[in-house]
């Protein structure tokens, strides 16, 4: 029995460098965005009365010490990882699984702002003809037969089982009386 020379420890070692510094740059990635939304809040948390601030800033400032402390960890392996070129790809679409990621989520953005706009019956039902008829290429009658199916579903399972009443959108809303926008 011949053993073969192991070369496959040089490319398992790049791969793990690899997937190590696309790790880093998604961590700082998030890292920021949550430090945003942090600051903002606490920022906004600011303006409440002293009673109600209170909660939101013992919370908030520890986690901001918290960010802060993550983030000059992250800021000493930067130059090793190469985090900067793996961001700069990313945002030109040079990673495949995460187009496919940041597809999705504008996708959960479009429902939500659906959601917003229409409320969650109407807003699910043109979802799900938009994915399945325009995305999958689906029949028609399928089309609306699942869609139809799964709204009439989460209308049971919110409406009557769980007694949740779903948000009906801003369009209801105005012709209820309400002046929201």
């Amino acid at each position: 029995m011949t053993h073969e020379p192991d070369t496959t420890g040089t490319e398992d070692e790049a791969e793990r460098r690899e997937r190590r510094g696309n790790l880093y740059a998604l961590e700082i990635c998030f890292l920021t965005v949550v430090g945003l939304f942090v600051l903002w809040a606490f920022v906004e948390a600011l303006s409440y009365k002293i009673v109600s601030s209170r909660t939101p800033l013992v919370i908030m400032a520890p986690l901001i010490l918290l960010i802060g402390i993550h983030a000059r960890r992250l800021w000493r392996v930067r130059e090793d990882l190469g985090v900067r070129a793996r961001v700069d790809a990313a945002l030109k679409g040079g990673h495949a699984h995460l187009n496919k990621v940041v597809g999705f989520s504008g996708w959960m953005v479009a429902l939500v702002a659906m959601i917003t706009v229409f409320g969650h019956f109407a807003a699910i039902f043109a979802f799900c003809v938009i994915l399945m008829r325009f995305l999958a290429g689906e029949r028609w009658r399928l089309t609306l037969i699942v869609a139809a199916v799964t709204t009439l579903f989460i209308l049971g399972v919110f409406e009557y089982a769980f007694n949740i009443e779903l948000y009906r959108g801003l369009i209801a809303r105005w012709f209820m009386g309400y002046r929201d926008f």
